[in-house]
């Protein structure tokens, strides 16, 4: 018993490295954006494409992943994932010219497309479906420390040069090695799969409310906040790429913070209830930034980091609790290519405002629209839940 116990810890513990891998391309890189720009001379709503092309694979790529990891097994997507991911990510340190650097931020994004959903996967696996929101929230918690970190690892790396933040990737080799060696039992698979289940997630009332607001929060946390407050450091208050990780981090502290406590939060209010208060703090946070002091920015990340923090476990707890062991994968995955379509379309929408309407040296144009976005998608957001928020039971009425 104690043995199994302590493979299902070294288990947990790979799964974690998993996902501060799903994390890593996204969050080291924007303290580097001022400095990338600056280095190719590119208009800074350029910049977002660096993001927008690392999250598209994923939109396609994902669900097949997520099929195919329910066919056959974890293991023969996720191996050649990490791999990819390293060498691509490494690759970009190469780059002599903007064009590359995109190149090969889109052959890491293929390599990142599964990452974020197998993850959780994982832990349907492992886990009864009791425990399924704890370790959810464990496992958030650890992603939130590494969104916390990995702004701050690479605001300090840029300071040695525009590419050294693309070392990083090559961390994810040894992922590779642990996972071989904690899941070499295991060969997960169901010979029930149908390519079809990826398109039949979405005949599922609750996975269609779930998809809403995964679509439009990630829009407004990478298109919005990530790729363009790292300029508002710069324009507004002459930070550093140092102090704009340290701020970036700030987010991420409190989001694991909140993450922590997911399980407890749950049985209070439900997981449809977290989702209109996120909003309600996204919209509040995003209008605010343009007139707030540094110091003030700090409180605000930290409000807007803990909404994260509760908001984005609790869907993946609410997937989980829709899906079987038939289609986890898939649903999952799904889930996931949701996400990256916001995370995608999130910087190319805002790049777009942003070179038709704000300002030379100035960005604050961005906020009003996020703002803008953010109070939309909460009214979207209430008359779709609200029957729902002090519901304890499980589902939505179809």
């Amino acid at each position: 018993m104690s043995t199994k116990k302590e493979n299902k810890n070294f288990q947990f513990f790979v799964i974690t490295l998993i996902t501060l891998a799903s994390v890593l391309g996204i969050t080291s890189v924007p303290p580097a954006f001022p400095a990338i720009a600056e280095h190719f001379q590119v208009p800074i709503e350029k910049i977002g494409i660096l993001m927008g092309i690392f999250t598209m694979p994923g939109i396609i790529l994902t669900p097949i992943f997520g099929f195919l990891a329910d066919k056959y097994s974890r293991k023969i997507v996720l191996i050649p994932a990490l791999i990819v991911f390293a060498i691509a990510g490494y690759g970009c340190t190469l780059a002599e010219s903007f064009e590359v650097l995109v190149l090969l931020r889109g052959i890491e994004g293929i390599g990142a497309a599964s990452l974020g959903a197998l993850n959780v996967s994982l832990i349907g696996d492992i886990y009864s479906k009791d425990k399924i929101s704890k370790f959810t929230g464990y496992n958030n918690v650890v992603l939130s420390f590494g969104t916390a970190f990995f702004p701050v690892i690479g605001g300090y790396l840029t300071l040695i040069s525009w590419n050294t933040v693309f070392y990083l990737p090559l961390f994810t080799i040894l992922v590779a090695i642990l996972f071989i060696i904690a899941f070499k039992n295991i060969n997960q698979k169901s010979q029930n799969v149908d390519f079809k289940k990826i398109l039949y997630s979405f005949k599922n009332k609750e996975f269609r409310i779930i998809s809403i607001m995964n679509l439009m929060g990630y829009v407004l946390l990478i298109g919005c906040l990530f790729t363009y407050i790292p300029f508002h450091f710069k324009y507004t208050f002459g930070f550093s790429s140092k102090e704009i990780g340290i701020y970036l981090s700030v987010m991420s502290l409190s989001a694991a913070f909140s993450s922590f406590f997911l399980h407890r939060v749950i049985n209070l209010i439900t997981e449809k209830g977290i989702m209109i208060l996120k909003f309600w703090v996204f919209f509040i946070v995003i209008l605010s930034i343009p007139f707030l002091t540094p110091l003030l920015i700090y409180f605000a990340l930290a409000l807007f980091g803990m909404a994260f923090g509760l908001g984005f476990p609790s869907m993946q707890y609410w997937v989980l609790n829709i899906s079987d062991n038939d289609n986890r994968a898939s649903m999952t995955s799904v889930h996931r290519a949701v996400s990256q379509v916001g995370q995608s379309l999130g910087p190319i929408i805002f790049g777009f405002f942003a070179s038709v309407y704000a300002a030379k040296g100035s960005v604050v144009e961005i906020f009003y629209l996020g703002a803008l976005v953010a109070f939309l998608t909460l009214i979207i957001t209430f008359f779709m839940l609200k029957k729902y928020i002090f519901n304890k039971s499980k589902g939505v009425s179809v």
